[in-house]
């Protein structure tokens, strides 16, 4: 998972975009397809910051998935998780709002928070329930319509594996949240709880505007609109207003455009049924040979041979 030190140490977070560079670059560099399922099993605080040791210092898993509700906005720019309780079962479930991840990141998320979470309750449930065992999901819930290593990644969840879901999801018995943590340390949560809350009181909202703009531009681009002045009008400001309020948190608007399309175009170059013509024109190309000057010039491929060795790989 993203790592990322307390706000008092460090000013910046792990985007999602340096997040699924990061993991391509290790896919690329291994030959197992299960990948993703050994970098959740190695899961620990040491790969969340503050919020890790946090909820590790919590009483409960109820309390420990409240807190990291409230505060994951440290961990990283991207899609939040809520808590919903539904049929006995309690739910984590990721919005969609920040667009597509990729199958290998939802992977090592989703995974590495059931590793996590065993950890915290020293991996087992409360003899009454019945013959003791790992605590495990009950369903699991992915977007994709297939997983990498799908088997390796439900053997280490637990639980059905549903894909093709409306949102990533985690749910288990609701009677979960009740279990102790075996971590448990006031004196640590009192002290762990205020960094946070000062951490999040002091964190600028300038990456929140970047990942709205990011959000209408995924939306915008397959209409053929994704252009400063469009996006502008659609956040009711001036076109002057976006340009600087983007400055101010580190982007151009054109680099924006520009690396939204590669994060998009590398997760559509997963989907085989897909054309490299129907790619070029859902990331807003008119025609296929500007996407492939783009693309080559930002990863030093075509996309086809990208495909290709991904696939291979």
């Amino acid at each position: 998972m993203p790592v990322v030190e307390s706000r008092a140490q460090s000013a910046k977070r792990l985007t999602f975009d340096e997040w699924w560079h990061v993991l391509e670059q290790v896919h690329l560099s291994s030959s197992d397809d299960a990948i993703g399922v050994e970098l959740a099993r190695r899961v620990g605080p040491e790969h969340v910051g503050v919020i890790g040791y946090l909820t590790l210092s919590c009483k409960t898993v109820l309390e420990a998935f409240q807190h990291f509700e409230r505060f994951q906005k440290l961990l990283y720019e991207g899609p939040r998780a809520r808590l919903e309780l539904k049929d006995g079962l309690a739910g984590l479930i990721w919005d969609t709002g920040y667009g597509a991840s990729t199958r290998l990141s939802d992977q090592v998320i989703l995974a590495g928070f059931v590793t996590f979470l065993r950890r915290m309750t020293g991996q087992q449930v409360e003899v009454e329930w019945g013959e003791a065992e790992r605590v495990e999901a009950e369903r699991v819930e992915v977007w994709w319509h297939d997983v990498p290593a799908a088997q390796a990644f439900a053997d280490l969840t637990g639980g059905e594996l549903v894909t093709g879901a409306a949102a990533n999801a985690l749910w288990f018995d609701a009677r979960v949240l009740t279990m102790p943590l075996v971590s448990h340390d006031d004196d640590a949560f009192q002290q762990l709880q205020q960094n946070a809350t000062d951490a999040l009181a002091n964190m600028p909202d300038l990456g929140q505007f970047t990942a709205l703009v990011r959000q209408q531009i995924i939306e915008h681009l397959p209409l053929g609109t994704a252009s400063q002045t469009c996006i502008a009008q659609k956040l009711a400001m001036s076109e002057r207003t976006l340009l600087r309020k983007l400055r101010q948190s580190g982007v151009g608007f054109r680099d924006l455009v520009g690396d939204v399309r590669m994060d998009l175009a590398r997760m559509y170059l997963l989907d085989s049924h897909l054309t490299l013509s129907e790619i070029a024109l859902l990331l807003g190309y008119a025609e296929q040979a500007p996407f492939n000057r783009a693309f080559k010039k930002a990863t030093d491929k075509t996309p086809g041979q990208w495909r290709t060795e991904f696939m291979t790989t």
